[in-house]
């Protein structure tokens, strides 16, 4: 039951994070854009106020899932895909934070890529929900 309820509360956390945060670099692309200082402000409220709790949720609810069974998550091939695909999504996340954090400073510039990296954000976690819901699929 405890496992059950700690994927249930990782993908809750995952849905609300995935969407924040390309919330977050979508608006930071249209503030640079439009040279829109209040949308770079909003973009960096965004970011702290829900995009980062969203993640520390999913990233603490997911360790906690693997903890409790790590020597069977380790011998799933699929796994291993969706840690490194995870870990993208996770790098990118911190990239559209700092680019939003720029933005919201001033630098209009920084947030020209932002569209460009939500994109490659939204590839990353549709490969990882892919290897989870194909996994059965994808045993040797």
């Amino acid at each position: 039951m405890l496992a059950q309820l700690l994927v249930t509360l990782h993908v809750t956390a995952n849905l609300v994070w995935i969407g924040s945060i390309a919330c977050v670099g979508w608006l930071a692309a249209a503030a640079s854009k439009a040279k829109d200082p209040s949308a770079a402000v909003l973009a960096r409220g965004l970011y702290l106020r829900v995009a980062v709790p969203a993640f520390l949720g999913s990233f603490l609810f997911g360790a906690f899932r693997l903890a409790m069974n790590f020597p069977y998550y380790m011998h799933l091939h699929w796994f291993h895909g969706k840690l490194t695909v995870a870990l993208a999504v996770i790098a990118l996340h911190h990239v559209i934070g700092a680019k939003a954090r720029k933005v919201a400073g001033g630098s209009m510039q920084a947030g020209a890529t932002g569209g460009i990296l939500v994109g490659a954000l939204l590839a990353c976690a549709f490969c990882s929900v892919t290897l989870v819901v194909f996994q059965q699929a994808l045993v040797p």
